[in-house]
């Protein structure tokens, strides 16, 4: 006398010591189940990457809008632009962090883009100042993915 007795309405068996039912699921079913989140994560992966990169371009794109206010408020107080040239140069010395790689408004270490500000000098603004500025963000994975923004608010790249 066999342990188990299949059902005749469900594709279960009894189990005859404990009188429970026992269910299970057939292999072509487990393998739909298998392709079927197969062909999501096919299609939610990709999306999901390029929301990833517009979030960090907008990133990249509110930085230099806030070192573009920033600059607005250093030419009101020394009448030049600051230039400088690392993420960690322009939180110290145009946000006032007082460990640069640590705080401010950029992040150092697990940022995507580098920044930089240039500008050219005059006789009154020499050295970390400047008469004119712009500042970049490069992209670190594709040289060729590059925002600026200058002193007369001029954007490129957004």
């Amino acid at each position: 006398m066999p342990l188990m007795q299949k059902s005749k309405e469900a594709n279960l068996f009894l189990h005859k010591k404990t009188g429970f039912f026992i269910g299970g699921f057939t292999l072509v079913e487990l393998l739909v189940v298998v392709a079927l989140i197969g062909i999501l994560a096919s299609i939610g992966i990709p999306a999901y990457n390029g929301y990833v990169g517009t979030v960090k371009q907008k990133d990249a794109q509110n930085v230099l809008q806030t070192i573009y206010m920033k600059q607005k408020s250093y030419y009101n107080q020394n009448f030049c632009y600051y230039k400088g040239g690392t993420a960690s140069e322009i939180n110290v010395g145009l946000f006032g962090s007082v460990d640069g790689l640590v705080d401010g408004p950029i992040a150092v270490a697990t940022n995507p883009y580098t920044y930089k500000i240039t500008g050219t000098e005059s006789t009154t603004c020499s050295g970390s100042k400047v008469a004119t500025y712009t500042a970049t963000a490069t992209s670190k994975t594709d040289l060729t993915t590059i925002y600026s923004i200058t002193d007369s608010f001029k954007k490129t790249g957004f």
